[in-house]
Order: C-alpha cells, then structure tokens, then sequence
C-alpha cells in the first residue's frame, strides 16, 4: 500500500562535458511478462552485454569489480519478490534508499530508478518532498511550488529528510518530467502527515478514490484516480498538521523506488532523528539501501565512535524493519584536507564487519570507481567537483547506472539457478 533524451540543470553545468552518449544508456525495451527462470537469466544476460559495452568508455572504473557482495543469502528473499513480479505472481517491489549530499541531489537514485523500472515496472516515482521550500536542493525529475501555507519545521526530520508545517488552506503544484528517460505521470498521490486533522483535495480531478488511515503517530491519506498526470494541484483544509512526505505512483505492476538524501547525514547524526526509522517502517520497503559514510570519514575520525553509530543507527531501523534485506553501498573515495581520505577504509572495513555478522549485503563503490585515489581521476573527466568530495551530475549518473548493472548481475545469477536454488 505504502509500500536519459538528458537535459541537465545544475549550478555547476559549465563544468560538464557533452552527455548525449548517456542516451544508449536507456533505449527502450519490452519483455514478456510471464517468464520462467531460464529465459529470466537469457533476458538479464543480454542487458548486461551491452551494459558491459557501454562501460569499456570509462578505462579508470574496475568494471570487473562492479558486484554486489554476500548477497546470495542476504538479498535472497528481495530476488524472489523481483522474481514474482516479473513473472505476474506480484504487482509491487518497493525499494527504499537513504543517503546523504550524494543521493539528495538525484541523479544516482534517478539513474537507478529509471533502469531498474524499464527492467522492472513502472510502478511511480515514489517518494518527494517539496525541499526547496524547505530551502534546500531538489531533484530535477518533479516540481513542487506553493505561494504560502508551508514553514519548515527544524529538528524534526522524516522519511524525507525534513517536515513542514501546513496551515489550513495551504496548497501544493505538483508536476514531474521524463528527466531520466521515463515516464513519470502518475495518478495515486500519498500522503504522510502527523495524526491530526488535515485533509487533502484536488483542485481539478473528479471522481477521486480517496483511503485515509490512522498509523500510530501518523496519518495516511491516498487519493488516486484513472488517467495518469504530470501536473496536479493539492490543497489542504483543516487543523495544522506536519507533513513528512509524499508518495507518487502509478497504478501499474512495477518496482518502486524511494530515495532519501540529506546533506551532511551520516551514521552520526541521523540516530537523532527516530521520526525517520519510524515512517521507513510505515512504507514496508521489501530492500533497504543504506548510502552513507562519507560524512562520517570527515573531521577528526575515530572508529570505535564510528562502530557505535553505525549499531545505534541499524538497532533503530531494526525495530521498524526486523526481516527487511539491507544492503550497504560503500562511499566512494574522496579527498579530506587536500589529500586522499585514508580513514574511508576503516569506514568500509567496520562497514563490511558488521555486514558479515548481521546477514547484511554491501556493494564497494570506491572500489568500483577505481579505488584509492580515483576520484582525482574522475575529477579530470568532469565527474567529480572540485572539493573532490562530490560529484557532477554525470558522475553520480554513472554511478547509479554501476550500481543498477551490480543489482542486474546478481538478479541474474539468482534466476540463473532453478527455482533459485543455492
């Protein structure tokens, strides 16, 4: 229930090169809906060869390290559902990503989400949130505007990163655009608010299937109706109430994937924030992607700190997600006071220690992205900025496209084994 055509926008656009490569990155392909576990791995098998093709461009990545890892064991009860869904026995795969500067900005989680639905499904964009209010940065695949109603709301951050304040008559425009190469109309918009008395309406849509819940300290309000839109108008009448996040979909079979990032989050800070441990547990994510550590490695580092941390943070989201697969995406490199950041390898070591014990699974993309030192690589071909900590737009591009052919590779060894046998 609650569960690349490429134009690019940015600030920093004058730093990138031509993009229009990245267009043989999402060509268009159909699929028979009811496959078998064979014809699975023949399908995944030849997305991979021309993925493998495309990836011999960039000479400084470690393609032949591009896997995901323990994830035969950890990850299986996610391939199954992926299974079910491409075979028709499922409408719905949910994923959802949390993330720090790396994943708020969009293009990592938009890149993997729009080559994992054309695999997968359509199933919306799922989660947004109308961060620029809150005056901070935005993905580039919706928008969200509103002339008053809405405060930010300090301290009290949700499954978005953040929450507002929305008075009685507060309204939201809402449209999404085909910035990654998909189609994002939708025509389901959920809403996640605290329990009081707001009530949401459309400003131009009739005949409007509406659900509305009581979820512990939270409220659920749906509001769903035939023919899928980019643009639509959502008012709110009623008691003040805080809102935490919205959810756009399509009424279709398909994989959705929500994505979180919040500038300068790390292990260290979000455990400060239970709202956001609490509303991943009201979304029942069947994966869990945990996208942090580059914050972490900054500063005066000290591992045991970073160990307790990084328990206190996956003992919170636990208690919402007992049985939920998770899987770790290593940060990748970076530079700290001038020079390569040697403390990320005691981040991804504690990382992977704690994976191996707990039946978590993790992908290393600084090893990936060439390993130690090759964000100076990266820099020099217009993928990395300048503090040679972030990342330009095609470069977190390429990254979620590493990370889609990671999660396609170890689909297919999954299908490869009758009835995804060992």
């Amino acid at each position: 229930m609650l569960a690349f055509v490429l134009m690019l926008s940015y600030s920093s656009a004058a730093e990138i090169d031509d993009t229009d490569y990245l267009e043989e990155l999402f060509s268009p392909e159909e699929y028979p809906s009811d496959m078998d576990t064979l014809e699975e791995f023949i399908q995944s098998y030849y997305l991979l060869l021309d993925s493998n093709e495309y990836l011999t461009n960039f000479k400084f990545i470690k393609a032949d390290k591009n896997q995901l890892e323990a994830d035969a064991k950890a990850l299986r009860p996610f391939y199954e559902k992926l299974l079910e869904l491409r075979s028709g026995l499922r409408n719905r795969v949910s994923i959802y990503q949390i993330g720090d500067s790396h994943i708020q900005s969009g293009y990592f989680s938009g890149t993997a989400r729009s080559s994992l639905q054309k695999y997968y499904g359509n199933a919306g964009r799922g989660l947004i949130f109308p961060l620029r209010l809150a005056g901070t940065n935005q993905p580039d695949d919706y928008r969200i505007s509103s002339t008053s109603g809405f405060s930010r709301i300090n301290g009290d951050r949700g499954i978005c990163g953040y929450s507002m304040n929305a008075d009685d008559g507060a309204a939201l425009e809402i449209s999404t655009n085909n910035f990654f190469g998909l189609d994002n109309s939708f025509n389901k918009l959920s809403i996640i608010s605290s329990q009081t008395g707001m009530k949401p309406e459309l400003k131009s849509i009739e005949n409007c299937e509406k659900v509305s819940l009581d979820l512990g300290d939270y409220h659920y309000n749906s509001l769903s109706w035939a023919d899928p839109k980019r643009n639509i108008g959502l008012k709110f009448s009623g008691e003040s109430s805080r809102l935490y996040g919205l959810m756009l979909e399509r009424q279709d079979p398909g994989l959705l994937y929500h994505a979180m990032g919040l500038n300068g989050a790390g292990f260290y800070n979000l455990t400060d924030s239970p709202r956001i441990f609490e509303q991943v547990g009201l979304l029942n994510p069947d994966l869990i992607i945990i996208s942090l550590g580059t914050n972490d490695a900054q500063g005066n580092y000290r591992n045991e700190q970073f160990v307790a941390n990084l328990k206190k943070f996956m003992s919170l989201l636990r208690k919402g997600n007992p049985d939920t697969p998770v899987l770790f995406t290593l940060p990748p490199d970076s530079n700290k006071r001038g020079k390569h950041n040697a403390d990320l390898a005691k981040v991804e070591k504690s990382i992977i220690d704690f994976a191996r014990d707990n039946n978590c699974a993790w992908w290393d993309l600084g090893k990936v992205m060439g390993g130690r030192g090759s964000v100076v690589k990266w820099r020099s071909q217009q993928m990395a900025s300048k503090d040679l900590m972030h990342f330009t737009p095609k470069g977190y591009m390429l990254q979620g496209y590493l990370f889609y052919q990671a999660m396609i590779n170890s689909y297919k060894e999954f299908s490869e084994k009758p009835s995804g046998k060992e």
